[in-house]
């Protein structure tokens, strides 16, 4: 029997060996990248199963009446908070009271808990001690979605999504046109809605309770309440984005407004006529107020200072500049240093 190779047999050897190595190269090479996967799988894991999830969206049997809160009383006691168990306390036995329709300016250098005091009353995070109650309801009871959609907020890196002005301020449909435009000229934003994107697009609330039948040439010249926002509200700018977000409180009137540090990057004509707006249109509200300006809160009814987790201070801005060694006197002095270094 003849076991010699062809020309032929040896190109097909060489062929089928070459083919094998490029297989067994890919396997290598899936290996890889199942052994680069699998850390990542693991993160899941305890993402899903081990962390604690957040309470429950609703509770029925906690449901309160529609006008809740009607007074916008904010109370905490004895709170703490931290953002892990083995982690140190970011607040710490908090006990104090805001009252209905008060306007209360929250400042403190960084890290003092100015944004801790917000996540406690949303939420974001849970006590380790204490609670906070709104118009006498403990919070921790409520589903989240009862606590959060009850209160507003003006974040300092307000988010607009992709959409109508009207999707925007009126996502659910709940208002006629004729609110919105109220809402949409006590803040100040009427010039921004009526210039025209010249982007066509479809409406999400065409059913809205008022909306005109025909709407077709708003819808084209995208001007109005049709007006397009680009994702991420990239076509306005942050100072428009944070009066939109304004709008969005004025048109939804709950009793409590947050200000989450919404004047730190804008510009100051911006900062004036949100806080004439805030003055003129928030006056039966109460009104929470983290400054990154001091001379934001310098109207409040009282300041509170935090430091290390503390409410160090809180008292009306006359009686705090009244002393020289209190903590808010100290914070506007540094103030004033830091803009004349600036200058």
């Amino acid at each position: 029997m003849d076991y010699s190779l062809g020309p032929g047999n040896v190109d097909m050897l060489i062929n089928i060996s070459n083919s094998m190595l490029v297989k067994l190269s890919s396997l290598t090479f899936s290996d890889i990248g199942i052994m680069q996967i699998l850390p990542s799988l693991s993160r899941f894991f305890v993402y899903t199963e081990q962390l604690a999830h957040e309470a429950p969206y609703i509770i029925k049997r906690a449901r309160l009446a529609a006008n809740w809160p009607a007074q916008g009383i904010i109370e905490f006691k004895n709170y703490s908070m931290r953002y892990r168990s083995e982690l140190d306390t970011v607040l710490n036995q908090l006990t104090l009271t805001i009252n209905s329709r008060e306007k209360v300016g929250i400042v403190g250098r960084t890290g003092a808990g100015k944004s801790s005091l917000i996540y406690a009353l949303l939420r974001l995070v849970e006590p380790a001690e204490g609670g906070v109650f709104i118009d006498g309801v403990d919070t921790s009871t409520l589903g989240l979605y009862d606590l959060r959609s009850n209160i507003s907020v003006v974040p300092q890196d307000p988010v607009l999504f992709e959409g109508t002005i009207r999707d925007n301020l009126d996502p659910k449909c709940e208002y006629t046109d004729s609110e919105i435009w109220q809402a949409i000229d006590k803040a100040k934003i009427r010039h921004l809605v009526t210039a025209p994107t010249g982007t066509y697009h479809q409406p999400v609330c065409r059913s809205a309770p008022g909306a005109l039948p025909n709407q077709i040439g708003a819808w084209i010249a995208g001007v109005g309440l049709e007006k397009w926002v680009m994702p991420g509200g990239v076509n306005f700018s942050v100072g428009e984005r944070q009066l939109v977000s304004l709008c969005r409180a004025l048109l939804w009137q709950r009793a409590i407004l947050v200000m989450d540090e919404a004047t730190a990057n804008i510009d100051s004509a911006t900062d004036q006529i949100m806080q004439a707006v805030i003055s003129k249109e928030f006056k039966d509200k109460t009104v929470l107020t983290i400054a990154h300006r001091l001379n934001t809160v310098m109207n409040s009814d009282r300041i509170l200072v935090m430091d290390a987790g503390k409410a160090v201070e809180f008292d009306s801005p006359a009686q705090l500049l009244s002393s020289k060694d209190s903590h808010f006197s100290r914070l506007v002095e540094s103030m004033k240093f830091s803009e004349q270094i600036k200058a």
